[in-house]
């Protein structure tokens, strides 16, 4: 019989994982599966060091959302309701996704600095869960009247390097970032080895922060422009100060200098039919049987 180890989240997304358990394991029993089941007790609880183990014993994941604002899932293509996640994450379509290192730890989508990064771990679990989405969006307005820039040197592979003042910076494999910032699904590849960068410079007035709006709505990202963005696999941050980073919406670290890595194709999780496909779409626009599930 085939196996399967179901970790979830019992305090995420209104609790809405724990009170809906029993849907989920229905659909995994009927689908053929020997289920496990662990609830994570605190944070890092849900750490497998899946990485560790040999490339060919990986067991394949799946991921079924229960947080609040579930960035991960849009970038998979993954459905909304409970059976339908179920259903995808036990028997959905498997594909080979890059992974992340952040100065030796792991991400999967997003490695993060500056403006509204710190919101995700720094907003209390309550409000969360009470407030969704716009619990994000309250606790990072009171962000606005003194945002903090960060002077950096940032190199990556093929002898890009661009330095400045920025308020915030992102390295990630996604179409979305706390529905905040988003891209074009055709820019972003999962397995390519490759991670999407953007960097957001200080504003210094208002026709500055229109700027940004622009560039971010546009995607014309110029290499001194007011936002600037690029694709590359080695990344490294050079800043005079210690900066805290967020890796996939968690506190990340904290350093003067962070090196971030791409892993190609290092794990193989189950997705939605809809992300398939998308293996000749090009990132040129931006330079201008054991099987684990575990929502978050």
């Amino acid at each position: 019989m085939k196996k399967l180890l179901y970790i979830y989240n019992p305090a995420a997304g209104r609790k809405s994982a724990k009170i809906n358990l029993s849907d989920a394991l229905e659909v995994f029993t009927r689908q053929g599966y020997e289920i496990t089941v662990r609830p994570t007790q605190a944070r890092g609880d849900a750490a497998a060091g899946v990485l560790e183990l040999p490339r060919e014993r990986r067991p394949v994941l799946g991921y079924i959302p229960a947080g609040t604002t579930n960035d991960f899932s849009r970038t998979l293509e993954l459905p909304r309701t409970l059976p339908e996640l179920a259903e995808v994450a036990g028997e959905g379509v498997l594909r080979d996704i890059d992974v992340g290192l952040a100065e030796g730890n792991p991400f999967t989508y997003v490695a993060a600095f500056g403006l509204f990064t710190d919101v995700s771990y720094s907003t209390p679990q309550v409000n969360k869960n009470l407030l969704g989405h716009f619990a994000y969006v309250l606790e990072g307005m009171g962000k606005l009247s003194n945002i903090p820039s960060y002077h950096m040197r940032v190199s990556a592979d093929g002898g890009r390097e661009t330095e400045g003042d920025f308020i915030y910076g992102m390295v990630g494999n996604t179409v979305s970032v706390g529905g905040l910032v988003s891209l074009p699904r055709d820019k972003v590849l999962l397995d390519d080895g490759r991670f999407e960068v953007i960097l957001i410079r200080r504003p210094e007035n208002g026709k500055d922060w229109q700027s940004i709006l622009t560039a971010l709505t546009t995607l014309e990202l110029a290499q001194d422009g007011a936002v600037t963005g690029f694709a590359a696999s080695e990344i490294t941050f050079e800043c005079g100060q210690s900066t805290a980073w967020t890796l996939d919406g968690e506190f990340g670290g904290e350093q003067a200098v962070t090196h971030v890595k791409n892993l190609p194709q290092a794990i193989t999780i189950a997705c939605g039919p809809g992300s398939a496909e998308k293996r000749t779409a090009s990132k040129d626009g931006l330079a201008g049987a054991s099987k684990s599930t575990q929502p978050s």
